[in-house]
């Protein structure tokens, strides 16, 4: 028989393992988003990136996005600002809750 004590450091153990698990499948997750997104980023720029004014051509960087075929440039830096928000603010919840559960 098992006393009280080494059941609890069983359930423990248990617990925490579940806890990676868990983890481990919000990471794989997480990275397959990511993945998807660049191809999804690479795609828009095949697609939209056909365009003859490039920022090369321009004396000014900012005025490049004013070009009718700088679209697809626009759309995906709003994109990737809209993610990057995104991500952040998840990482900085799962930090929190991270933290609240080892105090």
């Amino acid at each position: 028989m098992r006393t009280a004590e080494e059941r609890l450091a069983l359930l423990h153990r248990r617990a925490d393992l579940l806890e990676k698990k868990k983890e481990l499948v919000l990471l794989k997750a997480l990275g397959g988003v990511s993945g998807g997104l660049a191809v999804c980023l690479l795609a828009l720029f095949a697609l939209f990136g056909q365009g003859g004014h490039g920022i090369a051509s321009s004396g000014y960087a900012a005025t490049s996005l004013l070009s009718e075929h700088a679209g697809g440039y626009v759309l995906a830096a709003l994109i990737a600002f809209a993610l990057g928000v995104v991500v952040t603010v998840l990482i900085m919840r799962y930090k929190g809750r991270d933290k609240q559960d080892k105090e």
